[in-house]
């Protein structure tokens, strides 16, 4: 962790005036963006405008853009979209003198409030029981040693780190985590450590299996409670089946997909996707799952194509081409109707529809930012806002896939 006597005062940010007025039922999507692209070729100079990080707004049910503010003081990297459970606050990965930190921005203004520390570089957050943020970093302080918090549970009430855990104990390098379906456990991929390897993996008995696995953590103690192998190489996302006997765990650096049983570890199947798999994601019937072919890990491929398999089977059903390239993070709108894309390549977010896979919309986004993640807030009869999705599936006791869409 960095000194704190040594950090530069932390700026302080006037009040601001709403830019956005949410009326009872309204659906708000929010989405964070930065000014990196690995795919230069994608870019117009003439729109490269995007000096700083920024959040944007828009609306769920027209795809029209709302409102958009850029956070001028920093800029860092940003692979994630993320806001308090109850919907007014965003929080925005940035920079501030070289060192990590974290907006948190009125989600209504769109006015930064504070800088936080955060302790390292932010890679993923999701809501986390409806209470929480589950964070995920890279590079954090301490990592190598194995001190660093490379998981955490983030109190927005507080902004105050709660409990967490880093690579010490756990056998291997923490990449990225995700919540059950029933925010019980923490689930991270794992990675073999230069200078660790993991007892239970080697004794796990899988011949041939990848030095890559996924660690059950038990965030009351924050102690790994199973480890389940996977073959694929290097996943980058977990996705969970409705009922949460199942999770699927891709191998971005082998163009794969893998059905993993919870109860016992057993691989179901094994399919092969498109290039560099990223984010993946059930539609409402739970019958088929989405991949986002990124072209992750293989250097300036930037896919634009979704892969649709069978969750029963892992046959495929379809190739989807979206209309943007560089396809990530992938969401199902809360009603179960469409599948929300971020095209980080191409500056956009594109909406496409569940069922027929057609394109629906593509909302290019200000200063040709570079997306990642979508969060949906959704405004009561009482106009309060509440969360329904974002990476980490459905909140607020919305769930399409169990029978409780968005609406009814």
């Amino acid at each position: 962790m960095r000194n704190r006597s040594s950090r530069p005062p932390r700026p302080e940010y006037a009040p601001a005036a709403p830019l956005l007025t949410p009326k009872p039922g309204d659906l708000y999507v929010y989405v964070n963006t930065g000014g990196s692209d690995t795919c230069a070729l994608n870019r117009i100079d003439a729109l490269n405008s995007n000096a700083h990080s920024r959040v944007s707004v828009i609306d769920g049910r027209s795809h029209a853009l709302l409102a958009s503010a850029e956070l001028h003081d920093a800029m860092g990297p940003l692979q994630s979209t993320a806001l308090s459970p109850d919907g007014r606050f965003a929080y925005v990965p940035a920079e501030s003198e070289g060192a990590p930190v974290l907006f948190k921005v009125d989600a209504l203004s769109l006015q930064p409030l504070k800088m936080l520390d955060v302790g390292g570089t932010v890679h993923h957050m999701q809501v986390w029981q409806d209470r929480y943020l589950l964070i995920d970093t890279v590079a954090a302080p301490g990592a190598a040693e194995g001190s660093g918090q490379a998981t955490y549970l983030f109190d927005p009430e507080t902004d105050t780190i709660i409990g967490g855990v880093g690579a010490r104990g756990m056998g291997g390098t923490p990449y990225a985590s995700w919540a059950d379906p029933a925010h019980e456990f923490v689930y991270v991929l794992m990675e073999i450590a230069a200078d660790a390897t993991s007892t239970a993996f080697r004794s796990a008995g899988v011949p041939g299996a990848a030095p890559y696995w996924v660690a059950k953590v038990d965030p009351r103690d924050w102690s790994v409670v199973a480890e389940y192998p996977y073959p694929g190489l290097r996943s980058d996302w977990i996705q969970f089946d409705a009922s949460g006997h199942h999770m699927f765990v891709n191998g971005s650096a082998d163009d794969s997909l893998s059905k993993i049983d919870l109860a016992n570890g057993a691989l179901d199947w094994r399919t092969f996707t498109g290039v560099g798999p990223d984010g993946i994601e059930l539609d409402a019937t739970g019958k088929l799952v989405w991949i986002a072919n990124k072209g992750e890990n293989w250097k300036y491929h930037a896919s634009r194509t979704l892969t649709v398999v069978n969750t029963d089977t892992g046959a495929r059903v379809d190739t989807v081409i979206a209309d943007g390239s560089g396809i990530d993070h992938i969401v199902l709108s809360p009603d179960g109707a469409e599948i929300w894309a971020t095209a980080s390549e191409s500056g956009a977010v594109v909406v496409l529809d569940a069922a027929t896979r057609k394109n629906l919309a593509r909302i290019p986004m200000p200063g040709f930012g570079d997306p990642h993640g979508v969060v949906f807030v959704a405004y009561g009869a009482d106009g309060v806002g509440r969360v329904v999705a974002d990476q980490g599936d459905f909140h607020g006791g919305v769930d399409p896939r169990n029978g409780k869409p968005l609406g009814e």
